[in-house]
């Protein structure tokens, strides 16, 4: 199976993570997660639907967001469309996550931001 580089593109409320998440992967995956909630103080919603590879340590990472962001007031959700590699990941992890983005994520009508290629 072919990997396709990890990817993530920003839009408010939003971090869409595609491609595979290996271990070189993961920093770029923490720090856009860091900046996106600005340390943690804003709510995101992290769409994953698009990973092709997620391994434990990027499930540590996205652990370390949702407990960061919980500790001050806000949520770092995570989003697996059923069927996916990330659905199934999260699945076995125990970790919550929903199908469809949240309806303030999807109302946005600012443009997209950089996208960030590791």
């Amino acid at each position: 199976m072919d990997e396709r580089p990890f990817a993530v593109t920003a839009s408010p409320g939003v971090l869409k993570v595609s491609g595979s998440v290996d271990e070189y992967a993961v920093i770029a995956l923490r720090n856009a997660l860091r900046e996106q909630t600005q340390d943690y103080t804003r709510s995101l919603a992290v769409e994953l639907s698009d990973a092709d590879y997620l391994p434990s340590v990027a499930v540590s990472v996205l652990v370390t967001a949702i407990r960061s962001a919980g500790q001050n007031g806000v949520t770092v959700s995570l989003v697996a469309r059923t069927g996916t590699i990330a659905q199934r990941v999260l699945l076995v992890c125990a970790l919550p996550y929903s199908t469809e983005l949240p309806d303030i994520a999807e109302s946005s009508e600012t443009p997209p931001g950089p996208s960030v290629v590791a």
